[in-house]
């Protein structure tokens, strides 16, 4: 089958240069809800006590962190740092730490924390195995326990020396009054309807809350910029740590973008340089029924995408069991060693189906791109780094070249020598021009003939 790969004048050179598609990440595409999968949390008390037992540790972990760093950097090199905290907000694994001291630390944090009373009655609420409870949802129940939280964290960063004795960690005491036990009489969508608002005065107040301390920068009194940052905690760590949570259940995954269809004028507009650039055109290879671009050490298959605007939805707590860089019995394990019952369970799972899956989905807003894309899964992280990503294809799958109706001369003459320079033969290769149709108002492509000998 053809291919059609839109590409500004730059891309389509460097796509040149080495015979090689860059596999993009998901965050890298031009839609933010690329790879979206609705992550839901539905367990038992053991299960929403490991949890919660990990989200105090991981703020811990955080302030104290920050708490040891500051000696060392201080300025916009601080400032940096407490930045890169929102992308360091999850401890995966605690039994890494199993060998050191923090191990009893957060031992005794997890003790302290789950007694508390707001702890108590998220646990008793959620750990029915009969609720369940979406991102929104989770980052409003942890907000309902972060002062506690942070309290606690302060505490201990006293007793280890690493915050005076003397400071107040009642500052930042803004909790807010929800009742479970009205919760627990209200149906799904009620309930729904009210943490809703109830997040959305939370939002507005933590942005608030950000901004007020971007404007109070300045202050070089330390014991405010210390409070600064106890606030910055509060009011970010919440909702990095949902966004963390949701990351870190399936391994990453990238891609490469097609189309079925070179004449779509907003494609052309929107990805190839407002008709500027070119677009490539591609043939796949049939193995076994499998449409395939091949490349040096594998095939590819390219599938198309599925506009809908049902999505994937996973348990958080089904998929521990899958990943290997966390102990999936300490997060599944709650207070008294009481172990949840999603450490028993055996039903059939579709963890590797959703990875892939989750990858070839968009809403039908899309629809117009007819696209289809070449995934390559990355379970062993080898390919983190973007240079890794570059995979160099069979240029042989490279068939034509159309030019948009603004590619410039210079541009054409450019992109042909260096697409000998890549190919060597271009015997078997098509030239073809965008033009616009004044009859059916479309864009449309002929046959290009370059009377020119090209070597």
């Amino acid at each position: 089958m053809k291919l059609y790969r839109y590409r500004s004048i730059k891309s389509a050179l460097a796509e040149l240069e080495d015979g090689a598609f860059y596999f993009a990440e998901p965050r890298e595409l031009n839609d933010p809800i690329e790879g979206y999968a609705k992550i839901f949390l539905q367990g038992d008390a053991p299960a929403w006590e490991g949890l919660l037992k990990n989200f105090v540790c991981s703020m811990f972990y955080a302030l104290q962190t920050h708490l040891l760093m500051a000696g060392r950097f201080h300025g916009a090199a601080q400032e940096n740092f407490l930045s890169d905290l929102q992308s360091r907000s999850l401890l995966p694994n605690l039994r890494h730490f199993d060998e050191s001291p923090l191990s009893r630390i957060f031992a005794e944090l997890a003790e302290n924390f789950l007694a508390e009373d707001v702890v108590r009655q998220v646990v008793d609420f959620y750990g029915g195995d009969n609720v369940k409870c979406y991102g929104r949802e989770l980052e409003f129940i942890l907000r309902t326990v972060t002062d506690v939280a942070l309290k606690i964290s302060v505490g201990k960063c006293k007793t280890l020396g690493l915050i005076r004795d003397d400071f107040d960690e009642n500052f930042f005491d803004v909790a807010y009054e929800i009742s479970f036990d009205e919760l627990k009489s209200a149906t799904d969508a009620e309930r729904k309807r009210r943490i809703d608002e109830l997040e959305n005065l939370n939002c507005d107040v933590m942005e608030s809350g950000l901004l007020a301390l971007k404007l109070n920068r300045p202050s070089s009194n330390a014991a405010f910029r210390f409070k600064q940052n106890l606030l910055w905690l509060q009011f970010v760590f919440p909702r990095s740590y949902c966004d963390r949570l949701k990351e870190i259940i399936y391994p990453n995954g990238y891609v490469v973008c097609f189309s079925d269809t070179p004449t779509n004028s907003a494609m052309w507009g929107n990805y190839a340089d407002n008709h500027c650039g070119v677009c490539f055109v591609y043939e796949t290879k049939t193995f076994d029924g499998r449409e395939c671009i091949n490349f040096a050490a594998k095939s590819l298959e390219v599938k198309p995408i599925k506009y809908s605007a049902q999505v994937i939805e996973r348990n958080f707590f089904d998929t521990l069991r899958h990943l290997s860089f966390v102990s999936a019995e300490d997060w599944l394990t709650g207070r008294g060693g009481v172990r949840s019952s999603k450490l028993d369970e055996t039903l059939a799972d579709v963890y590797d189906a959703d990875y892939r899956e989750k990858f070839y989905r968009k809403l039908n807003d899309w629809h117009h791109e007819h696209e289809y894309r070449l995934f390559l899964p990355d379970k062993f992280y080898r390919y983190s780094d973007r240079l890794a990503r570059r995979l160099r294809y069979d240029v042989d799958a490279l068939k034509g070249i159309i030019f948009g109706i603004r590619t410039s001369t210079d541009d054409k003459l450019e992109l042909i020598q260096r697409l000998v320079r890549l190919r060597k033969s271009l015997h078997d290769f098509e030239f073809w021009q965008a033009e616009y149709d004044d009859e059916t108002q479309l864009i449309s492509v002929r046959e290009k003939n370059l009377l020119i000998n090209i070597q």
